[in-house]
């Protein structure tokens, strides 16, 4: 085989290497790469509060998708001592997981603040309509 046969070979085989890495590119940019999330879109979302029992904490930490390590571990408190926990108490606990039941501990009483401050709003609102009725009679 002489020089020139062999760079042809050579040159050859690099554009068949250089269009099986094009195509893996491409396939790859056309179908993404498989996410290691889930993310859950329910009609009815499961809230907790203070006074949830243990076994609506239990069916939110599953509801959440928290391992179930963590779901047997907290699946026993009731909301007000999961709510008592602090971030580092949820870390020592739960390990890797613990950021997590952390962030979302704090959505659900952020969730219910919200609920309440309406709740109290309209109260502020029935007393002063009570007391511009009272006025007028």
């Amino acid at each position: 085989m002489n020089k020139s046969s062999r760079d042809k070979d050579n040159r050859d085989q690099q554009k068949e290497v250089n269009d099986e890495l094009l195509k893996r590119i491409t396939d790859n940019k056309a179908q993404p790469p498989a996410r290691n999330f889930r993310v859950e879109r329910s009609s009815r979302s499961i809230r907790i509060t203070d006074e949830s029992q243990p076994f609506e904490v239990h069916a939110w930490l599953n509801a959440k998708g928290f391992s179930r390590p963590v779901v047997e571990c907290l699946g026993i408190l009731n909301g007000a001592q999961l709510f008592s926990l602090s971030k580092d108490e949820l870390k020592a606990v739960c390990g890797d997981e613990g950021s997590r039941v952390y962030s979302q501990i704090t959505v659900q009483k952020a969730q219910i603040e919200r609920g309440n401050g309406d709740t109290e709003l309209q109260e502020i609102m029935r007393r002063r309509q009570q007391e511009v009725d009272s006025t007028w009679d």
